[in-house]
């Protein structure tokens, strides 16, 4: 990279348990719907719940961050929204009463990113992603593009809400290693600019069929940086456990994170991963590491220093 990237105001957003919830669905909701309204100061009546939780961490993240008109939004998602074609779909066999337009304009992939450019102002580019796992991983390689090319600031988050039904998600998204379901929205703000960041992007590296040689630089770099300060340590569901443990027991000073037991697992609860590990208030200076996985031999590995190092 040669603009050096750093991250603003990371912002989360999510529930851990989406199927166990004893407060009920409705709680969530209604939490998610009261947020959005303190954040742009109006209530979004027509607007959907995917869009509610989406703007939930991106306005969020733009209160704290107040960026320019110029800033770029790159939403990465894995599902969309689910709840609406499934309520639209119901709708159409039944027969009466009709379908509301809203639902018609809401299912429109980038409905979500017009209502977040809308409330807080922003005019720059407006994208939505989707690459199954590895739709965060994507958005934020766009907006690393972007920013190389002259932007200066970018919005990227990851947003999945959750199925209807236990059925439907696992027709669609079924975690592979057992965790339970999750949603979440999670956000970070990048920019050129070092004044208050959270953290800085050291380095993102794409492994196809990775093979030990790569893991091993990995390693040997990872053991530099340890003498610097601590490593934090968090992974996708889609990375297989027995390697993380083991790459965590190699390496002085660093631990393990496991995000997923807070937000559950989703396709961009890596987004989740990142914007949380960058809000801990551990020690700094300190490295953050998130490995990814598409379960077809894709890995991501996402590098970045904690503080303003």
């Amino acid at each position: 990279m040669s603009r050096a990237i750093y991250f603003h105001a990371p912002a989360t957003f999510a529930r851990s348990r989406v199927f166990d919830d004893r407060s009920g669905p409705e709680a969530f909701d209604q939490a998610l719907a009261l947020r959005v309204q303190d954040l742009c100061g109006r209530s979004l009546r027509q607007a959907s719940r995917f869009i509610h939780l989406a703007a939930v961490g991106a306005l969020a993240s733009v209160r704290e961050a107040t960026p320019p008109a110029s800033t770029g939004v790159y939403l990465a998602t894995g599902l969309g929204d689910q709840r609406t074609p499934a309520r639209v779909f119901a709708q159409t066999r039944t027969g009466p009463p009709a379908v509301s337009p809203f639902d018609f304009v809401n299912m429109n992939s980038n409905t979500a990113t017009y209502y977040i450019a809308r409330l807080a102002g922003l005019a720059g580019p407006n994208l939505t992603i989707s690459q199954g796992v590895l739709s965060f991983e994507w958005a934020l390689r766009q907006a690393c593009i972007a920013i190389e090319e002259g932007l200066d600031h970018a919005l990227v988050g990851g947003v999945d809400e959750s199925a209807p039904s236990i059925a439907e998600l696992e027709r669609r998204y079924k975690p592979p290693r057992g965790e339970s379901p999750g949603e979440g929205s999670a956000w970070l703000m990048l920019s050129t600019e070092s004044a208050r960041a959270v953290g800085r992007l050291v380095d993102m590296r794409w492994l196809n069929a990775p093979r030990a040689a790569d893991w091993q630089r990995l390693h040997e770099r990872l053991v530099d940086l340890a003498a610097q300060g601590p490593i934090f340590v968090s992974s996708g569901s889609h990375v297989p456990r027995p390697f993380v443990t083991e790459l965590v027991d190699r390496l002085p000073r660093a631990t393990l994170r496991t995000p997923m037991a807070d937000c559950g697992d989703y396709p961009t609860s890596s987004a989740y991963a990142v914007a949380q590990g960058l809000r801990d208030p551990s020690p700094r200076p300190a490295t953050l590491l998130h490995i990814s996985a598409d379960g077809r031999g894709r890995f991501v590995t996402l590098l970045c220093h904690t503080g303003h190092a």
